[in-house]
């Protein structure tokens, strides 16, 4: 009987043993899709439907959320060409920065996103620039890092995540037309 206890106990502890999950405290930023331009509530094209004066909310929108994340700060920065005093002459000009520090959900889970207007002497190519810094919870992996999305419908840009051990990176931006009212 002492014998049959024994196999017992130890059958129950290889049970035990083998049913145990092993936990994945991997970290990771997120994959993205691109940048999405809405004015007035529709997705606009960058190369014809933005005017100077428009009011943009521009989102990054993510493919794949990140893991594992604790912090986030969104940093977005806006140059365009702007029309100078002398009423002749345009220079680049950064007309737009803002700098978000987060929760990672981005306030409930949604996709990072700005709101600015253009100002009304800008005309011509302007440049949005996007970065952001995960700070992460577990150990930090690579994952797929992102890349150019012009041929998807209402999605431009480029995004593009970097990942070490601690922190995790995404760096992007994407060109549009400002354009005549």
């Amino acid at each position: 009987m002492k014998h049959y206890s024994i196999f017992l106990a130890v059958i129950g502890i290889l049970i035990t043993l083998s049913s145990c999950k092993k936990n994945d405290y991997s970290s990771y930023p997120p994959t993205w899709k691109g940048f999405q331009f809405v004015h007035d509530g529709q997705v606009v094209n960058t190369r014809t439907g933005i005017h100077a004066g428009d009011k943009l909310t521009v989102t990054a929108l993510q493919d794949e959320k990140g893991r594992l994340i604790n912090a986030t700060t969104y940093n977005w920065s806006l140059k365009a060409p702007v029309l100078l005093d002398d009423g002749v002459t345009y220079r680049d000009s950064v007309v737009f920065a803002r700098s978000v520090p987060t929760n990672y959900d981005y306030y409930g889970g949604v996709d990072p996103s700005v709101e600015f207007t253009i100002p009304r002497n800008a005309l011509g190519r302007a440049t949005l620039s996007f970065s952001a810094t995960f700070q992460y919870s577990g150990n930090g992996i690579q994952v797929s890092n992102g890349g150019t999305y012009e041929q998807s419908g209402g999605v431009t840009g480029n995004i593009y995540s970097t990942s070490s051990a601690i922190f995790g990176e995404s760096k992007g931006s994407v060109t549009f037309t400002i354009n005549e009212r």
